[in-house]
């Protein structure tokens, strides 16, 4: 899209009507476990990657004037906080499946400390704007032209994912303001960075979904099966291939004048946003946006 949208507005929102606890299948989207398994994978990154996140973005709020600015990075800081909360207790059912948490945990905090000492905070800025707009990427594609990954789905996952991709749109723009306008980083930098993590994403969550895939029994070769056509599932160069259907917002990010909200579609996203106002339920928030995804296919 080359048109340029309105921001949204962020606001922190605690979806306590989510319980992880029972009755969630193991391969939870519609029985397809490379699909189930990398999303489980994905999310056990992200409480500590949150952190981070948080991290690095709090220590440029000195030097932010506009109270505007500064409220925005006080809800980004407390979306990405919730956003560790839920992901936290999703990811202890999958401990309760035998999935190392709490080895993945330390590898994970052991790997974002080594990045907070050895980067200067402009570059763990750098690489946290990366970050978000990977997740913003997603988030689009979650929203957008890859609804089909949660066709069949647990009602409780998608609502995780869906509430997560919303909170994501609405604070797409806070890191790369803050990269922009404060830490003054440059175009070749945040190119290189984001070279830098798109490759790190996949040696961290690659490695975990292999452990997750041993884990529920599979052998060397139904996992290398598995892998097989999950691969295909995320790189084939057509419509259903999820990075495909994400390529475009992803790549937006190597345009010299690059701006946040001038990519991306919201019709599901305003319809999410208006039924959670109606219900303060994420669910039917979810279920409604679902159904425009579902008209727009």
């Amino acid at each position: 899209m080359n048109n340029v949208l309105t921001r949204r507005k962020l606001i922190p929102r605690h979806p306590r009507e989510l319980d992880f606890a029972d009755g969630i299948p193991v391969n939870w989207a519609n029985g397809d476990v490379f699909r189930s398994r990398f999303f489980d994978a994905f999310s056990t990154t992200l409480p500590e990657g949150e952190k981070f996140f948080i991290v690095s973005l709090r220590q440029f709020k000195d030097r932010l004037q506009d109270p505007a600015l500064q409220q925005e990075l006080k809800d980004f800081i407390r979306q990405e906080g919730l956003h560790g909360i839920l992901h936290n207790a999703y990811n202890k059912r999958l401990g309760r499946q035998g999935v190392d948490i709490e080895l993945i945990t330390e590898v994970l905090r052991k790997f974002f400390a080594a990045h907070t000492q050895v980067l200067s905070p402009r570059m763990q800025l750098t690489l946290t704007a990366c970050a978000e707009h990977l997740t913003a990427s997603m988030a689009h594609a979650i929203l957008g032209r890859s609804s089909h990954l949660f066709d069949g789905a647990d009602e409780r996952v998608r609502a995780l994912y869906f509430w997560h991709a919303a909170e994501e749109i609405e604070h797409k723009s806070v890191a790369f303001d803050l990269l922009k306008n404060e830490a003054k980083v440059g175009y070749i930098p945040r190119v290189l960075m984001m070279a830098y993590i798109s490759i790190v994403f996949h040696a961290l969550v690659f490695p975990i979904l292999e452990h997750v895939l041993r884990n529920d029994g599979y052998t060397a070769r139904e996992r290398l099966g598995l892998w097989g056509k999950g691969l295909w599932w995320m790189f084939k160069p057509r419509r259903g291939g999820f990075y495909f259907d994400l390529m475009d917002h992803y790549l937006s990010w190597f345009k010299p004048g690059f701006e946040p909200w001038s990519h991306g579609d919201l019709k599901a996203y305003d319809r999410w946003i208006e039924t959670y106002a109606e219900s303060g339920d994420v669910r039917p928030a979810t279920e409604a946006a679902y159904a425009v995804l579902g008209k727009a296919a």
